[in-house]
């Protein structure tokens, strides 16, 4: 059983690991507080050899986050790609010109930071909206 895509700390995860009934722990970065408590709920799970498959949604920001993050853990498991069609956020947002290899895996991207570099207009043509998940808002005129 994996769980965790809609926990938010390592206090959660730690529940999760003590009730004994989860096999694979899934945080998302984006939801659980970055990378630095992403690291302690890694931890977590290695104490417990438990294995990381992370829970990548929305963004690319997220999902070279995500790719850094497995790479500097010693129980990564599987990167979940997304595919959904049409999704800006995770195509237009930022520049991430992943590869494939021909074994399935995929390298962190090089270059400051996660590697990707964020498209400003975009970012200003679809500000903040307050609410749990990223959605286009229809506000009425």
């Amino acid at each position: 059983l994996a769980a965790g895509e809609n926990h938010y700390t390592r206090f959660e995860f730690s529940r999760l690991v003590a009730d004994g009934h989860v096999g694979i722990l899934q945080p998302d970065l984006s939801k659980s507080g970055g990378l630095t408590e992403g690291l302690r709920i890694a931890a977590l799970g290695s104490a417990w050899k438990l294995p990381l498959c992370p829970h990548t949604a929305t963004t690319g920001i997220n999902m070279a986050a995500t790719v850094h993050f497995l790479a500097a853990i010693d129980n990564a498991g599987y990167f979940e790609g997304d595919i959904s069609h049409p999704n800006p956020f995770r195509d237009s947002l930022v520049s991430a010109p992943y590869e494939i290899a021909p074994d399935g895996t995929v390298a962190p991207l090089e270059g400051i930071g996660i590697g990707v570099e964020v498209d400003e207009g975009f970012a200003r043509a679809h500000p903040f909206i307050e609410g749990p998940a990223y959605a286009e808002a229809v506000r009425p005129s």
